[in-house]
């Protein structure tokens, strides 16, 4: 059997971190544990859902994923997660015209009365071109549209029995050599 090791691995210009196509150069990750209302019609960036990365390269990508937890106090809740580049929405759809708006996934519950009780899931996995090798913020923003308040990691009702869940929301980037 054979064995490869190494105290450190070079390119061929002896750049000490090479950036291997395709390989994961870099991996940051956060998470939410708390329980935050949201506030109606304002996009709120969620606690410890930012994070900061350079680039070792302007042909890097980088891959984001996030999962939202959430529930509401009211059924038929209308709500949208963002992923933003610094300042910048990405992974938005591009088709809303009107008073649509251009998200980058969903959040809802659906119109039984019994959602109250529950903890719904929101998810988005997107790969970025930054195409610059200075430090970038990624983070999730949450926009909670109509219809009661909604809460982060807790259902709308937080009963004190077996069906009232705690949870996380996690937030993850990988840096993906060009």
């Amino acid at each position: 059997m054979s064995e490869l090791r190494s105290n450190r691995i070079t390119d061929i210009a002896g750049t000490a971190s090479p950036n291997i196509p395709g390989a994961v150069l870099q991996v940051k990750s956060g998470m939410y544990n708390g329980h935050m209302a949201l506030t109606l019609d304002t996009r709120v960036d969620i606690p410890n859902l930012a994070l900061t990365i350079t680039p070792l390269s302007t042909a890097s990508r980088v891959l984001i994923m996030t999962t939202l937890c959430y529930g509401c106090t009211a059924t038929n809740l209308y709500a949208s997660g963002f992923l933003m580049r610094d300042s910048t929405d990405i992974g938005l759809g591009t088709g809303a015209t009107g008073s649509r708006l251009n998200v980058s996934f969903p959040m809802d519950m659906s119109g039984s009365s019994t959602e109250i009780y529950k903890i719904k899931q929101g998810s988005m996995t997107f790969l970025d071109d930054p195409a610059t090798t200075s430090a970038i913020t990624y983070k999730v923003q949450v926009r909670h549209h109509v219809n009661g308040t909604m809460y982060m990691n807790r259902s709308g009702q937080d009963s004190n029995a077996d069906y009232g869940n705690r949870t996380i929301s996690t937030f993850t980037i990988m840096e993906i050599g060009g």
